[in-house]
This record gives structure tokens, sequence and C-alpha cells, in this order.
């Protein structure tokens, strides 16, 4: 996260709101002075150093601040984490995804886990343990009262422990990379991490000193040798999980098929096992592997918008099957260059795992068009394109030259294409899909409902945006997203929705066209757009103030004339995208300070709220005008805090995703 001034004041408006003012004070220094060490928060904050190490261990806690002790000086080094700071505001967006994705219980756990920042396992199921007696000491005195923050209602039918109950969903979150194992590297920075691996192998296998090439590139593999060896001990547990997970599915998918039975709970076992091997093993939230969940339910929406519910809803159902496959958004750059790191690289689903997911009340004989027989090309619907497509290029122009395209219609596989027909008549190929023999009246209702999905994905495949990309074999019917082409073409969207929005649909052409043609002289502007040399110039100029466009002057003469002076206007598309952001990161910070400034006009009514024998029954509780007044406050909050939810989801296609 590349840290602004108004980025830094919304991550420590943040801290403030979740941890408290003391907290904030430490987190502001760190944030706005860089690495520090306790004397010199103490000189920047004028805290004492007791509240200063309280503070810190607070914001260590949820990972907040990086820590790094020197060997030499033993002095210690922190520094703001400004990436999970900021992941503060995703919270409720992702336990609500996380209940969507995997239940109830996956949700409490959790919450339970992001409350207490990382937690250890053995811990956690104290804690449980102790709710599960309170939750049996009320059902034991027969009353039928049950809370909706029950843990355990959705696991009563398997009358698990406590213990295996953690083992179970926690042992799947795990499994699913929702959390992750902390080890000590994850409270350093990646710069510290890197430099105290260098100097590890530099004191274990090069004590004289790196000296030519040859032993530069000897370095190099040994620091990323171990960089990988860290990276594989802290992913053993999540493994081991996955592994029984996948043998589990397996065993059950074998057993349903044989005789419509179901298999005993074998992940159980293996998890308990895994879990009792290492009993101190802490855990944490992985916040890289959320974005993913939300990244595959902002395309979704994205799908809903440009094409339609049901396509959409068979979209989610292929990005969830690829999210098994992939754990980062973006490439980490401090990793090791190794394919075991590069999660999104290969990652490709057949249409048999995608009908697997298709939950059964998703209607996909909706939301499809009908043509007549011959009416469409079969060799273009079924393109299968080995590579993803290439992004058109800015080309500067000269003199008497004219803009040639990308070659967008790259070769691709056409093994499979020689087989086609020219349309879809009866001379047309025929599927693996369409070839199975259809001998009950299931495998009839099978084949036609994958038949009528596989139309969906054919539709988000053919889609100006790129949504799927069909990849594979006709018989496998193999399907990948390109997800940097496809971001970088939504980020577009919404950076030209933007613009519109602010200077105007002339504004947006004039962009359109400087963005196709690279710069462009004054003069030929108003010709291209098709619009009055007057307008142009009025918008151009109001752009340019905005930071949108730039304008290059390059001048015949040593006079530097205006009439002797070429104008070339052009726009610098990663430049806007980085000052969209922070208009807003700018936009998000006065929201919370708005939120802030109510709260302070609502105090008093709300310090009523706030007492034990008000909250929860403030409807009963309170006077009339003060319900009212409180009323008008939830009102207002909810307003903030929907805004800032959607500025949020902005920030997430133009930085994160």
């Amino acid at each position: 996260m590349i840290v602004t001034k108004n980025a830094a004041e919304l991550c420590v408006l943040l801290i403030g709101e979740f941890y408290g003012q003391l907290p904030s004070r430490v987190f502001s220094a760190l944030i706005f002075k860089g690495r520090s060490t306790i004397a010199q928060i103490v000189h920047q904050t004028a805290l004492p150093s007791r509240s200063i190490r309280h503070s810190l261990a607070v914001l260590i806690q949820q990972n907040a601040v990086f820590h790094h002790t020197d060997e030499d000086s033993t002095i210690t080094h922190y520094e703001a984490n400004a990436d999970v700071a900021y992941n503060l505001i995703r919270i409720g967006k992702i336990l609500e995804i996380v209940h969507d994705c995997y239940g109830k219980a996956a949700k409490s756990i959790v919450h339970d886990v992001v409350v207490s920042g990382h937690v250890k396992v053995s811990d956690l199921i104290a804690t449980y343990e102790e709710k599960q007696g309170q939750s049996n000491g009320v059902n034991g005195h027969g009353t039928e009262h049950t809370t909706d923050d029950d843990p355990f209602e959705s696991d009563t039918e398997e009358d698990l422990s406590a213990a295996d109950w953690v083992y179970k969903h926690m042992g799947l979150l795990l499994a699913h990379d929702v959390l992750e194992v902390v080890v000590p590297t994850m409270f350093r920075s990646p710069q510290d991490d890197k430099t105290t691996i260098e100097q590890e192998v530099m004191g274990a296998f090069f004590k004289g000193g790196v000296r030519g090439v040859r032993q530069t590139r000897e370095f190099d593999n040994a620091v990323h040798e171990r960089m990988i060896e860290i990276h594989n001990e802290r992913v053993a547990l999540a493994s081991g999980l996955k592994q029984a997970l996948q043998n589990e599915e397996h065993v059950a998918k074998r057993r349903k098929l044989i005789n419509g039975g179901t298999s005993e709970n074998t992940f159980l076992t293996n998890a308990r096992e895994l879990f009792n091997n290492d009993p101190d093993v802490v855990v944490r939230l992985n916040f890289e592997k959320c974005l993913v969940l939300l990244r595959n339910r902002k395309l979704a929406t994205y799908a809903e918008d440009l094409i339609g519910e049901t396509t959409a809803q068979v979209y989610a159902c292929l990005l969830a099957t690829m999210a098994k496959q992939i754990s980062v958004c973006q490439h980490d750059p401090t990793a090791p260059k190794d394919a075991g790191f590069d999660h999104q690289k290969g990652a490709v689903v057949t249409t048999i795992e995608v009908y697997d997911s298709l939950h059964a009340t998703i209607d996909v004989a909706s939301g499809l068009g009908r043509t007549e027989p011959g009416m469409t090309d079969i060799r273009y619907a079924e393109k299968i394109r080995g590579q993803p497509p290439k992004e058109r290029k800015t080309m500067v122009l000269q003199e008497g030259e004219e803009w040639q395209g990308s070659d967008d219609d790259e070769s691709y596989d056409r093994t499979e294409e020689a087989r086609l027909g020219v349309n879809g008549g009866q001379n047309g190929h025929k599927s693996a899909i369409d070839a199975k023999e259809d001998l009950d009246d299931a495998g009839v209702v099978r084949t036609k409902r994958m038949r009528q999905m596989r139309q969906h994905l054919l539709v988000l495949a053919e889609s100006k945006q790129g949504f799927v990309r069909h990849c594979g074999s006709q018989e496998r019917g193999e399907w990948t997203v390109d997800f940097p082409e496809l971001m970088a073409h939504l980020r577009t969207m919404e950076l030209d929705i933007m613009i519109e929005e602010t200077f105007g649909r002339h504004a947006l052409r004039l962009v359109r066209i400087l963005r196709d043609k690279g710069k462009v002289d004054d003069k030929i502007l108003p010709t291209l757009a098709m619009m009055r040399k007057p307008d142009v110039h009025t918008k151009m100029v109001e752009m340019e103030l905005a930071g949108v466009l730039d304008v290059q002057e390059v001048p015949r003469d040593n006079n530097r004339a205006a009439n002797r002076t070429i104008f070339f206007w052009w726009f610098d598309k990663d430049r806007a995208f980085r000052r969209a952001l922070d208009n807003t990161y700018k936009s998000m910070v006065r929201f919370m300070q708005r939120l802030e400034v109510e709260r302070q006009k609502k105090r008093n009514v709300l310090m009523v709220t706030e007492r034990k024998d008000v909250h929860g029954m403030e409807e009963e509780k309170l006077r009339g005008d003060i319900y009212n007044e409180y009323r008008a406050f939830l009102d207002i909050e909810a307003k903030l805090l929907s805004q800032l939810e959607r500025l949020d989801d902005l920030v997430s296609v133009l930085r994160d995703f």
C-alpha cells in the first residue's frame, strides 16, 4: 500500500475507531514519522513510556505494527503496517462473506480471531468449552430459549464436543486459507525479514563475503531456498488439512455414486490429530484470501449488471471453484520467485467442476436468448484461446502515420475447431456433454442442465470485458479467468464513470481519444472529437486543473511565442488512477470525521444507550423524545457507513483486486 497523506489519516482514524485514542496516537507517530524506537515515539507523542508500550502491545497483537530487534544494538524498531490498518474497514464484509461461503460456525470463529488479532487454538478451545457449558446449563433448566449467537447451533445433529467443534471448523478455515498459522517472521516487515534471512545465509555459508558474479548467484539461490523452507514450514499444517479435506470429499463422492450414502467424518479425525501434534499453534485471519473472496463477489456483481442475474450466478460458481486454487489477488514482489507462490498461474476449472458446485436452485434455463438453428457461428462461439488477450497499447503518432490496433485476435488452438461445422445446424460439432448416453431421466436432465450452464459460460467468454476465457479442449471444457486483464478493464471502466460524472460525457469522449491516440495536437483534437474548438479548450483546461490531463508545449523557435508553439494534450492513465485513489481516501476521511462529529452531537443520548440496563432494549427503556433522537442518529450513521462501504469497493477495484 502506497501511503499518502490522506491514506495515513484514514488509517489513523480507523485505528482510533477500533482500538481507542492512545493506540491511535502511537500509530499516527509511526505512520507519519516512519520507523522509530520507543524513545523516538516518546519524543514525538509526549506520552509516558508505559502508555506507549501498552499501545504497542495492542497494535502488535493486531499485527498493525511490525517490530524488529537489532542483534548488535538490541534496540527494537517499530514500523506501521498500513495494509492491516486499512483492512479494518472491511471486517464487516469479511464476516459476511465468510458466513455466506462457510456457514455460521465459521463466522463465529473468524469473529473471535479478529477480535483477538491472533489466538492460540488451545485458548480458543477453552473459550468455546466455557460457552458450551453455559449453553448446556441454560438448556438443562428446561427453557426453550435459544439465541441467534449460539455458535453450536449448526452442529447440534453431530453432538460434537467443544474441542472437536473447533478442530472441525478451524480445520476447514485453514484448509481454505481463510485463517493462517502465525510464525515469528510475520511480526517483521518484509524488508526486515529478507534482511534477516540474508544475514543468516551470509553467516552460515559466506563468512568471507560475496565476491563476483558466481558467488552472488549462489547467495541469491541460497536466500531463495531459505525463504521457501520458511514458507513450507508455515503452511505445513494447512497443507495437511487440505489433503485430508480432499481425501474426504473424494471418498464421499465415490460412496454417494455407489449407494447414495454419506461417508463418515474422517476429516475431523485427521484435523484432531494434526492439531494435537502442535498444541501451541497460533492462527490469525488471512486478509489476502479474504480479498480473493471479496473480488469474486465484486466480479459477480459486475457480471450481473452487464449481462444478467442468472449468468452472474453461474459466474459466481466458477469463481468459487477457482478460488480453491488462488490464495492472493496480486503477486507479492517480496515473495521468492517460485511456482508455489504464483497462485494465479494455471488456475483452470472444467465444466464438470463448475456444474458440481452449481446450486440446484439456480435456473440455468433462464437468462439466455434463443436463436434459430444455423444462425450461430459455432467456430466463433466455441473459440478456444490459449493466451490471455493482449492489452491495447497507446502509441504516439507522428505526422502522416496511422494507428494500428493490437493483435487481439491472436492465434489459438484450432485442433478442436477443425471438427466443428460452419454453423450450429445438424452438421455442427457434438460436444462430449451432448455425446453422453441418456440412460435414464436423471441423465437427460443432468445433460440438459449442464449444456444450458455451458451456454452461460460461453456468453461470459464472448463479453468484451473478458470475464472468462475458454482455454481448454472441447472434451474437458476448461475455463480460466485472466484477472490482471479483466481488472485493468474494470478499473478503466470505473475511471470513465468518475470522469463522466465529474466533467460530463464530452470530457469522457476527449479522454478516450487521448487514451487511444496518445499525445494529440491541440489543433486536430476538435476535429477528432467532432466538437467546437472553444468547447474543447474549456473541457481540457478544466480537466488539466483537476489533474486528469497534461499538456506539453513544444516551441518551434527560441521566442516561445504562443502562435509558434505546438500544444500536445495527453492522458496519463496510471497517474489518473493514483489521483482517483487518493481522492477516494480523502472522501473516506471526511466521512469518518463527520461520523465523529455526529457522535459528539448526540453523546448524551449515546451515553444513556450504552448503559447495561438499556442496551438492547432502547425502545422500551427510553423516553419518546430521546428514543427519536437515537433513531435519527442511527439513520445518519447507517448512511455514512454505507457510503464508506461504497468507497471501499472503489478502493478495492483501483488498488487491491
